[in-house]
């Protein structure tokens, strides 16, 4: 029991790659372990401290009297390229990510940005292996989903099982090329939905996905009741706010299989 030992100081973070940013430097400055804030974990002995509360400045300050700076924290290109690596990795379904995503910064924090671009350490090549699948399904589901129109209800309606963690990524982008229309997602299970920019999430055999039913029109019109579409908001994706670049990976997607990034080992050469 921690009374008797020692309980290791946790550091709370969310799915953003500043939140986890922050998460490392906390692991490194105040000997923290870093445990994902999935929103169900409630931790009952063991001292807590959320990542996005800290002041990055001071914890980058501190961190860097005591071990040295990153060099993608120095440098403003270094940094957009871990911040997209770190985002679609995380989006990465797998148990182990962020273990992963740490075990990179650390490599990263010993041997430079430079080490991870030229891909040296197993660790490096299985994220950006990772990176690639996750995007490369992003840029199948923004291409190849077919929906049909309820013009009655203004609804788009589409089929598609995705791998990974893209469902919210995946309903804006059809959003943003429907103005004023919600987009519907359906998988065996679920119906997965994007109104008002608010992302929700139903049983599958509730969703009239038949625009000629009769319990359409009120199946939309309960939707528009904000008490109902609250009570539908997808707990994976419903807590706190958006990452900074959060509409650039919407609408861009990024580690395209034909574009290179925007800084690459070349210029360190």
């Amino acid at each position: 029991m921690c009374p008797l030992f020692h309980c290791p100081m946790l550091v709370v973070f969310k799915p953003t790659p500043r939140s986890v940013l922050n998460a490392y430097l906390a692991g490194r400055v105040r000997n923290a372990k870093q445990v994902e804030d999935t929103g169900k974990a409630v931790f009952y002995f063991e001292e807590t401290i959320d990542a996005d509360s800290l002041d990055y400045d001071a914890l980058y300050k501190e961190h860097k009297e005591r071990f040295g700076g990153l060099d993608f924290l120095e440098d403003q290109r270094l940094y957009e390229i871990i911040e997209d690596e770190v985002f679609w990795a995380s989006r990465f379904n797998s148990p182990d990510r962020f273990l992963l995503v740490f075990k990179v910064l650390e490599q990263i924090e010993k041997e430079g940005t430079k080490s991870y671009l030229a891909q040296k350490s197993p660790e490096s090549k299985e994220m950006k292996d990772r990176i690639r699948r996750v995007t490369g399904e992003y840029r199948r589901a923004k291409t190849y989903i077919s929906f049909s129109e309820d013009h009655e209800n203004k609804v788009i309606v589409g089929r598609a099982s995705l791998e990974h963690n893209i469902m919210d990524l995946v309903l804006r982008h059809h959003a943003k090329r429907k103005p004023g229309y919600k987009v519907a997602i359906l998988d065996e299970e679920k119906a997965h939905i994007v109104v008002n920019d608010e992302i929700l999430v139903d049983s599958r055999k509730k969703f009239p996905d038949r625009p000629g039913r009769r319990d359409s029109q009120r199946y939309w019109l309960l939707l528009s009741d904000l008490k109902h579409l609250q009570s539908k908001k997808d707990p994976a994706f419903a807590d706190g706010p958006l990452p900074m670049n959060y509409w650039k990976w919407v609408s861009e997607g990024a580690q395209a299989e034909g574009p290179a990034p925007t800084v690459t080992l070349d210029d360190y050469s």
